[in-house]
């Protein structure tokens, strides 16, 4: 059962050290799903492809904005560092394999993009719940910055879906 909406504000309680690594996961998971789309739409969608890449980009440059605000806020060692080691890397591949296949035809690729823009706006509201129980200044509105750029993530998802529909009618 959810949670009701007053126990968010609870979330007000989580020091900016909590809302760094929440946010931090979210863009890193984020990141490693476009690139799985990128690859996903390779062989159908070579255009598809390139924007998911982009914006897996995207989520790598509100990585590093992160980490540059978790240095200024004097809380880096919070935050993972670096790549992880070859067999980490090598089993979180092997765990995602079947989430990312090769898209072969145009209502997969259409079903496909229903998920990305369906993840794409829980993402949105996830950045939305930190940016409002954030108590710091620079959390709130580095968080708000990517909230804009999810808003235009969205767009852009939901400008590919049209296409990718109306190539299918």
């Amino acid at each position: 059962m959810p949670l009701p909406i007053t126990t968010i504000t609870a979330a007000r309680d989580y020091p900016a050290k909590e809302q760094l690594i929440f946010a931090h996961d979210l863009e890193r998971y984020e990141m490693q799903r476009y690139r799985g789309l990128a690859l996903s739409f390779l062989p159908i969608r070579p255009s598809i492809s390139r924007l998911m890449a982009a914006l897996g980009v995207e989520c790598e440059q509100r990585l590093i904005a992160l980490e540059t605000l978790a240095e200024r806020l004097h809380l880096r060692d919070c935050l993972p560092g670096g790549r992880p080691t070859w067999p980490q890397l090598r089993f979180r591949l092997s765990q995602a394999q079947p989430l990312y296949r090769f898209i072969t035809d145009e209502a997969m690729a259409c079903h496909t993009l229903a998920y990305a823009l369906a993840a794409a706006h829980h993402s949105r509201q996830i950045s939305e719940l930190v940016a409002q129980s954030s108590r710091t200044a620079e959390v709130e509105t580095l968080v708000g910055h990517f909230i804009e750029q999810k808003r235009n993530e969205c767009d852009l998802l939901e400008q590919a879906q049209d296409k990718a529909y109306n190539t299918m009618v």
